[in-house]
């Protein structure tokens, strides 16, 4: 029983230590199995408005594609924040550092950039779920909590 117990401590402490940022799952695509945003090592991250949040990933690309589609989905108690990504920053293939489209099914990806803070409101805590969609739908997805704060 003891012992059982240490492991699922180990488990807990492990990723931490690692600088990995836990995030939520999406009903639909894969999560990361590395996410790193910059000044953030746990949920909520706070997030300057007005200013860039930048980010480094790893993920198994699920499925082939040929494209991929960056959409940012902020939400404020549940509901959803209206926001488009400008389009410089929707072609996810561009954030890719060890590949480039088309992608091969479970092919490790690397990606890393910014994105945009835009926000109709400050120092709230905000719900925010990033997806890329690939040619058959979404193909990577997760969800973090964020504070969003004036600069």
């Amino acid at each position: 029983m003891s012992k059982l117990l240490l492991i699922f401590v180990a488990c807990l402490i492990v990723p931490s230590s690692l600088g990995q940022l836990e995030v939520q799952k999406c009903k639909k695509g894969s999560v990361p199995t590395k996410l790193v945003i910059e000044g953030c090592s746990k949920a909520p991250c706070t997030i300057v408005n007005g200013q860039n949040l930048k980010f480094s990933a790893e993920f198994i690309n699920p499925t082939a594609t040929n494209t991929l589609k960056a959409k940012v989905i902020p939400r404020l108690a549940g509901l959803t924040i209206p926001y488009e990504l400008p389009k410089e920053h929707q072609d996810g293939c561009q954030k890719l550092s060890n590949a480039k489209c088309p992608l091969e099914a479970n092919q490790r990806i690397e990606a890393s950039g910014d994105v945009p803070v835009e926000s109709p409101v400050s120092n709230v805590k905000i719900n925010i779920e990033f997806q890329l969609h690939a040619d058959s739908g979404i193909a990577v997805c997760f969800k973090i909590d964020a504070k969003v704060v004036n600069k």
